[in-house]
Parts: C-alpha cells; sequence; structure tokens
C-alpha cells in the first residue's frame, strides 16, 4: 500500500474515532432530570401565556395517553390539538408544587407532583399531576399526562360559589 494511501486511511480513522468519542461524551454530558425540569418550567410558562401552539407541541407526534379522575384515553395529536385550539382556556395563576423527577433511562422520565389552576373567576383547583416524557429527535415531549382534581376542591369551590339559603 503507498504511503499516501497508508496515511490518508489512517487520516480518515483517526476522525472517524474522534467522531465516536465525540457522540459517547455527548451522551454522558445529558442530565435528563436538570432537562426534564427546564421542560416542566417552560411549559408552565406556556400555560401561563395560553401558547396554544407551543403547549400542542410538547406532545408526542404520535399521540399521548391522557388518565385522571378514572378515565383513561388515548389522544392523537390532532384531538390534543383541536381541545387546545377550541375549548381549553389559559390559566389566570399556574403554578406547579413539589414536582419529583424519576429518570428512567437518558430518554425517559417521570413527572410527578401537583399544581394549582386558578381560573378568571379566581377559583383555585390543586391538581395532582404524573407525566411521562420521552426524547424524540432530540427534544422532551409528553407521552402521557394524569391530571385529578381532588373531589374535596371541587365540593369546597361549589359551596364557596353557592348562594346562601333563605
Amino acid at each position: 500500500m503507498p504511503s499516501i494511501l497508508r496515511a490518508t486511511s489512517a487520516l480518515a480513522f483517526l476522525v472517524l474515532a474522534a467522531s465516536c468519542a465525540a457522540n459517547v461524551n455527548v451522551q454522558r454530558d445529558r442530565d435528563p432530570e436538570a432537562e426534564a425540569r427546564a421542560f416542566m418550567e417552560s411549559y408552565a410558562q406556556d400555560l401561563r401565556a395560553g401558547a396554544r401552539e407551543a403547549i400542542i407541541a410538547r406532545y408526542d407526534p404520535r399521540g399521548s395517553y391522557r388518565v385522571g379522575n378514572g378515565h383513561k384515553s388515548f389522544e392523537p395529536l390532532d384531538s390534543t390539538r383541536a381541545m387546545y385550539m377550541s375549548r381549553w382556556e389559559a390559566p389566570a395563576v399556574f403554578e406547579w408544587r413539589d414536582l419529583s423527577y424519576e429518570v428512567l433511562s437518558d430518554d425517559a422520565v417521570m413527572v410527578v407532583g401537583r399544581f394549582e389552576w386558578t381560573d378568571a373567576q379566581g377559583k383555585m383547583l390543586p391538581i395532582s399531576y404524573t407525566g411521562l416524557l420521552l426524547r424524540q429527535d432530540g427534544q422532551w415531549r409528553i407521552r402521557l399526562e394524569d391530571e385529578s382534581i381532588s373531589p374535596a376542591a371541587v365540593r369546597d369551590q361549589l359551596c364557596a360559589t353557592a348562594p346562601a339559603p333563605g
């Protein structure tokens, strides 16, 4: 093998090896929990701002599971889009509370906690939350959400707004 060909082959091998090593370092530098925390904070900002398109873009393009209050459904992204574009209303106030992050893999994080949603009339509902975030094409997406409203909170809100007897 001529020396120029050997040198070119060796250089190509070194470039390929360096590229592989760089890819491994990128994988090691990932912090799925920190990324999930940032995702959830920006999700809250989008909810507060009523940024419908940004919220829709957070969901898995294959669809997502929605569970809570005894119900379960699989929602294609078109259904999620229709809900956010028609009947969904942005909160007057929104705050995550006590979120915990369970890293399942480099590409999957479970988020568990609560949030407080206050509507335009000032009614605040405490809601429990579970979400499964999956990394797809470098972006975190929501694959599952469980949002359950406390029955006691609903009762208390109804009683507070009911007219007094008599």
